[in-house]
């Protein structure tokens, strides 16, 4: 494998584009955007893969890290994809779609800096793989965007109220004998689409810019996302990792979102949260942290995003000798904001009383480069696969919740994903 620098080829190019109509049979689109100004910091294409089978999540982790440290002289680039029962060691769900998880090497595809702009070429043919991408249409640019609200009938859901309050207050007397502190509970949204993987992702960046996008293809189904959460950020040996819990509709009013926001930050339903995700992380992280040693570089910072605000930490440590980028993913399986506390036994509730498997929901996608990782957790994320979207959405529960504001805040976060799928409909445009 080569690898190489071509900056004439990056002018104008698309490689939402580029992943479309040049990746393989499984082929992915990686994207960073800046926290702050919401503008693209980095693109990772892979156009084709190398899959890497290791019996398991682990033992293919395991050894694409192993794979990677003895091509250390011509660093690779690793994506990590693992579904929600997958990392609590369950069996995935037999559903048409993802696998429960994918590791694979990037044997084709390009790195964009776009705050350097470059574009670096993985290949064993970079000359080739130059000459394809230049001969891509140049840059079609965002869509138009639009007001567009979709008709929530059009989704079949897999609870109604009901049954979802019900199950809430299951997870309420649990939390009252001690069992857990909280527990999330997810609620399933489905609806036929014709729309492409790609005009979805393009409608969902332009609509909300999170920290993380992401476009994953694999025998003809797709998992398309903008997720608002790192699962865990490691450069030589320090590990980062956010979690988030407290919730608050975004209107588009301006004293009335700031005042939410001031709220978020004193309420104390939203504590009891937020405090539950924190001391989960924690109790996570503690065995792989050198000496036990762990700080918090964030303490409950509100973040806005196109349809909601959330309060945020952010937790650090060294790596602890003996332990590696493998040990750290599997150690902080499940991510608290999507489990509660204690995490095996929240995950275990929470899921428990849904109506069927979470699949990618609550997992993890990103990429692992030597002495490098990059991850973040499946939410605010569709997947499609025989011509059907599906999302999971959920909330934490605690003792003081109430199931209609629970309710109404798992279908605040679907949100800007269903108008998504309502715009990429109407627009009737391929991806790319």
């Amino acid at each position: 494998m080569t690898s190489g620098c071509a900056t004439e080829a990056m002018a104008g190019l698309d490689p939402i584009a580029a992943t479309e109509q040049l990746g393989g049979t499984t082929a992915f689109l990686f994207q960073r955007f800046d926290l702050s100004t919401r503008r693209l910091t980095r693109t990772v294409v892979g156009l084709d893969v190398a899959i890497i089978d290791g019996g398991n999540f682990a033992g293919a982790l395991r050894r694409g890290l192993s794979q990677l440290d003895r091509a250390a002289s011509e660093p690779g680039l690793m994506l990590v994809f693992a579904g929600f029962e997958t990392l609590l060691g369950r069996p995935p769900a037999r559903s048409p779609g993802l696998p429960g998880h994918l590791v694979a090497e990037v044997s084709e595809g390009f790195v964009i800096d776009h705050a350097a702009g470059t574009l670096s070429l993985v290949s064993a043919d970079v000359a080739a793989l130059r000459r394809r991408l230049l001969a891509l249409p140049r840059h079609a640019g965002p869509p138009a965007g639009g007001e567009l609200r979709a008709d929530l009938s059009d989704w079949t859901a897999d609870l109604g109220f009901a049954d979802y309050a019900g199950r809430v207050e299951t997870i309420k007397r649990a939390v009252a004998a001690g069992t857990v502190e909280g527990a999330v509970l997810s609620l399933g949204l489905s609806k036929p689409t014709g729309a492409s993987p790609f005009a979805l992702y393009r409608e969902f960046v332009a609509a909300n810019p999170s920290p993380y996008g992401f476009v994953l293809k694999h025998d003809g189904s797709a998992l398309v996302g903008s997720s608002p959460l790192a699962y865990l950020t490691a450069s030589h040996g320090r590990l980062h990792l956010e979690t988030d819990a407290g919730t608050r509709p975004v209107g588009g009013d301006a004293a009335r979102d700031e005042a939410a926001a001031r709220d978020l930050l004193v309420n104390a339903k939203d504590a009891a949260e937020h405090r539950v995700v924190v001391e989960a992380e924690r109790d996570a992280l503690l065995p792989i942290a050198r000496d036990g040693a762990i700080e918090v570089v964030i303490d409950r910072q509100v973040r806005r995003f196109s349809h909601v605000m959330h309060l945020y930490s952010a937790l650090e440590a060294e790596l602890a000798d003996g332990c590696d980028i493998a040990d750290a993913i599997l150690a902080l399986a499940p991510a608290a904001a999507v489990s509660g506390r204690p995490k095996r036994a929240a995950a275990a509730l929470g899921s428990g009383g849904e109506a069927g498997a979470r699949g990618p929901y609550g997992g993890v996608i990103g990429l692992v480069e030597p002495g490098l990782a990059d991850l973040a957790v499946v939410i605010r994320s569709l997947w499609i696969a025989e011509g059907r979207a599906a999302l999971r959405v959920g909330g934490k529960v605690v003792g003081t919740s109430a199931a209609e504001d629970e309710y109404r805040e798992a279908l605040s976060k679907a949100r800007f994903l269903i108008d998504g799928v309502a715009r990429a409909e109407a627009r009737g445009t391929p991806g790319g």
